[in-house]
Formats: structure tokens, C-alpha cells, sequence
């Protein structure tokens, strides 16, 4: 995934004062999980969806793209808008856009880490070998680790999305997620939720590969490590 596309489409929806959220693969990357499982970056839009991408169009720099054929992993993406970059780039790359509530981060605002908060602390080798701190600090719009959560739980159990299922699971792993931050961020989120959750932080032993030499969890080598990530923005 080319970090490039995700940030030239946000200064686009900036220029024209649209407040836009990364999710998919960048968002997974900045909370510790090595590997993309989307396969494209997403915008999250409080604002109808065909004028964001009419919007990103009218630059030149993308365009739209029909999905074709869709499996168990892009069916989400079914009805929302896929733009592609043009021959800006050297190999084409897509965002889908999103409404916030697709995966309940609504209002928007309220569910984003504080702008500050991201030049203060540690973050990720996940993301920092993609994007250069003072990228991420200044123009990386993420959402926060326990509206993420929630919303990627609601949206499996409301619509059976395998996807947001697989996100959870390993954004569990990526920042060993416990009982102890369930407890503090989930107190108020339906039983459904909770038993979720408690079901995934209880798996992450299970996770881990008999041949691995990681410790804590299948994302996470030992309780050295396993501390700096409390440590990345939007954890709490």
C-alpha cells in the first residue's frame, strides 16, 4: 500500500474543510498489526459520499473504478464509492470512502486522537516504516483505539462482516489488548460486545505459532514490547 495516495486524498478533503478518518490497512499498521487485510486505504466521511468522490475526481488524480468481483474479504466494500489513482502514480492505488457510520465512528470528531496527543509519544515500527514520524504527528486523522474497537465489533455482529472480525482479532494481538482495557472502555457497550471481546482477549495465547519466538501475543515478542504499545497514541 502506498502511504502517498491516503495523504494526497486527505489534503484534497482538508483544502475543501471535509473531516475525513482513516481505517483499513494504515489504521491497522499504526495500532501494531504487521500485515494490511484490506488491500486499500479508507476514508470515513460525515458528508454524502458521491460529492467526496466527485470532489476527489475533479483533480485529476483519481478516478473511479467498478468492483467486479467481490469474496468473503471485499464484500463490505459492496455500494460505497472506489476511486483509483491515475497516472500520477507509477502503479495504481485505491481508497473506497466510507460514512462514519459504516463503522460507527460517528460523529467524527469525537471518535479521532487529539492532534497533540500524536507528537507526544511512541509509535509503531508498523507505521513508522511506511510513513515518517512527522507525517503520522501532523496529518495522519486516526480514530481512537476503543472507537475502532467497538465499531469493527458492532459492525461483525450487525452485518456479519468476516472482515471486521479479522480486524478486531488482530488489533487485539497488535496491542494485547486485557481484560483490564476491556473493562475500562467497554463498560458502556452492549453485552454483545463485551462477550466478544472477552472471546478474542482470551484467544491470543492460542494465536501465537508453535514456532514463533513471540511471547505475549502473535504480534507482540515480549513484555518489554507489549508496554510501548500502551504507549501509541489513541490507546486509551
Amino acid at each position: 500500500m502506498d502511504a502517498t495516495i491516503t495523504k494526497v486524498a486527505l489534503l484534497v478533503l482538508r483544502h475543501h474543510d471535509i473531516i475525513a478518518c482513516i481505517v483499513g490497512e494504515v489504521a491497522l499498521n499504526y495500532y501494531n498489526v504487521p500485515r494490511a487485510i484490506h488491500g486499500s486505504a479508507h476514508g470515513l466521511l460525515q458528508m454524502h459520499l458521491s460529492i467526496a468522490a466527485e470532489l476527489l475526481c475533479s483533480t485529476g488524480l483519481f478516478e473511479r473504478e467498478s468492483l467486479t468481483e467481490l469474496n468473503i474479504y471485499t464484500e463490505y466494500k459492496r455500494g460505497f464509492p472506489r476511486l483509483r489513482s491515475t497516472s500520477w502514480t507509477a502503479h495504481a492505488h485505491a481508497i473506497v470512502i466510507f460514512p462514519a457510520s459504516a463503522f460507527g465512528l460517528q460523529p467524527l470528531e469525537k471518535t479521532m486522537i487529539r492532534t497533540q496527543l500524536l507528537a507526544e509519544r511512541w509509535f509503531s515500527k508498523e507505521i513508522t516504516d511506511i510513513m515518517p514520524r512527522d507525517e503520522i504527528a501532523t496529518s495522519l486523522p486516526l480514530p481512537r483505539l476503543p472507537s475502532l474497537m467497538v465499531g469493527l465489533c458492532r459492525r461483525y455482529l450487525d452485518t456479519g462482516d468476516d472482515v471486521a472480525m479479522i480486524a478486531a482479532e488482530q488489533l487485539v494481538d497488535g496491542m494485547d489488548l486485557d481484560e483490564e482495557w476491556c473493562e475500562r472502555h467497554l463498560r458502556d457497550s452492549s453485552p454483545e460486545i463485551s462477550q466478544l471481546m472477552a472471546g478474542l482477549v482470551a484467544g491470543k495465547a492460542s494465536r501465537i505459532d508453535d514456532f514463533s519466538t513471540n511471547q505475549v501475543t502473535c504480534f507482540v515478542r515480549d513484555r518489554d514490547e507489549a508496554d510501548k504499545v500502551r504507549k501509541i497514541p489513541g490507546y486509551e
